[in-house]
């Protein structure tokens, strides 16, 4: 055998018998060392007896939950229901208009003749003073056969009352004429041709007047709790309707004044209508207006006067049926009025009368007109006939001053001087020669009474015949 494989049988055996020698035993670990237990520590504070606590024992507190309420469905609003209700009718005038208000402040306001209808919102304040006013407030039984009362009911249907009667009391009366008329405009009987409303001022109550085609005459007070019957007339005021063109006339006549209020004049001719607003009619009337206004005037001045609750109004600076008034610089004075009489005041107040033919007067104003000094501003002669007093206000210098009622309304003008003004020539001519004839014709000043101005009669009464238009 081989060395070589000799050697390596030697070398395998050898790793055999190392392998599976026992493992050697292992040297005896040390002892786990004990730590020597800790007795007897000395107590550092002083324990509570047994039984005691460190924080008083509170009571035991028992909370008993109520049940939560039950909230109630929401009910919407009733927006739309109505709170206030009224009715107001006059059976003589055939007036009847309503008036109904709902939760939402919004109040509608129907005609029941005319069928016209208005809403006005945001009237809370109107609610309240109704929904206040009405369950304190009277009402008789309306007298049998009475036509010309005013008859009134009214409803609040949440406070559950409901009246109806005679209404008598004059604040409501006058409030409801004024509500309603200002919403649905004033109210004329049927087959009205001339009518005139006139609102409240400090010295009367809202007034109308309407004279029908056939010559009944209606006029009352807004404060009145019964309507007169009407009257039949003889009056010219239709003569003077027939001779307007209501086409030429305009929608309004207005300017400032003291004293006054909104009026309206309705006129009719046949199926054409006309509503005319007028503001301070003195100074704002056309001279085609004046003739049938002066007898309205007169008309309603006789229903006034009869009245306890009306005060006398100033007289106007300017008169209402006067064409002309003309202040010389020298202080004389001259009005010229519709029936072509004239008035002459001299500067130390003596008065004297007189008359002037329609071709004089004519060419007065066209002269005036052409002159192109006239304006339709009045402020010039309200500041010169009564310029403000407060102390500190210069007055204005003198001057010769005119205020004209013209074919569309009032003008004015004024004039440092009066010498070689072909505008004023024949108006000073005029003046003079009254003034020259002072003496046993004079008459005290404040007397004069224009002579010829036409006026409303009962048909008992002759009437007074219009003078002709200038």
């Amino acid at each position: 055998m081989p060395k070589f494989i000799r050697a390596f049988i030697l070398l395998f055996l050898f790793v055999l018998a190392a392998c599976s020698a026992p493992a050697a035993t292992p040297t005896p670990a040390e002892a786990v060392r004990q730590l020597p237990a800790i007795t007897g520590i000395p107590p550092t504070f002083t324990p509570l007896p047994p039984g005691e606590q460190l924080l008083p024992t509170q009571p035991v507190i028992t909370v008993t939950q109520e049940p939560l309420p039950t909230v109630p469905t929401k009910t919407p609003v009733p927006f739309g229901d109505t709170a206030v209700e009224l009715r107001y009718t006059i059976p003589e005038l055939n007036l009847d208009r309503r008036l109904q208000g709902g939760v939402n402040s919004q109040i509608i306001l129907v005609d029941e003749i005319t069928g016209k209808a208005i809403k006005r919102a945001n009237q809370a304040g109107v609610m309240l003073d109704l929904q206040q006013a009405l369950p304190d407030l009277l009402l008789l039984p309306v007298p049998e056969g009475c036509s010309g009362c005013v008859h009134f009911s009214y409803e609040l249907p949440f406070a559950q009352e409901k009246a109806e009667g005679w209404l008598q009391d004059p604040t409501l009366l006058a409030s409801l004429d004024n509500y309603l008329n200002v919403s649905l405009g004033p109210h004329f009987p049927p087959g009205t041709a001339v009518g005139l409303y006139r609102r409240a001022t400090p010295f009367a109550p809202a007034h109308t007047i309407a004279i029908t085609e056939d010559g009944l005459m209606y006029s009352w007070l807004a404060t009145e709790s019964e309507v007169d019957a009407p009257v039949v007339v003889e009056t010219a005021v239709l003569d003077d309707l027939n001779n307007l063109t209501l086409d030429d006339l305009a929608d309004e006549y207005v300017t400032a004044c003291s004293g006054t209020s909104p009026e309206l004049l309705y006129l009719r001719q046949g199926d054409v209508t006309k509503e005319v607003t007028i503001l301070c009619p003195e100074f704002a009337l056309p001279a085609p207006l004046v003739p049938l206004y002066v007898q309205l005037d007169a008309a309603l001045a006789a229903k006034l006067a009869a009245s306890e609750n009306v005060l006398e109004r100033p007289l106007a600076a300017f008169p209402l049926d006067a064409l002309l008034n003309y202040r010389r610089i020298d202080g004389a004075e001259l009005t010229i009025y519709q029936d072509g009489t004239a008035v002459a005041l001299s500067s130390d107040s003596q008065v004297i009368t007189g008359t002037i033919g329609s071709s004089d007067l004519i060419s007065v104003t066209t002269a005036l007109l052409d002159s192109g000094a006239m304006s339709g501003d009045l402020s010039l002669y309200a500041a010169s006939v009564a310029p403000p007093d407060d102390g500190t206000t210069t007055p204005p210098p003198p001057q010769s001053l005119v205020i004209m009622r013209g074919g569309s309304g009032v003008f004015n003008g004024a004039w440092p001087d009066t010498a070689d003004l072909p505008a004023l020539a024949l108006l000073n001519e005029i003046l003079d020669e009254l003034l020259a004839g002072l003496g046993d014709t004079a008459v005290p000043e404040g007397t004069i009474t224009p002579e010829g101005t036409p006026e409303i009669t009962p048909e008992s009464t002759p009437s007074v015949t219009a003078a002709p238009d200038s």
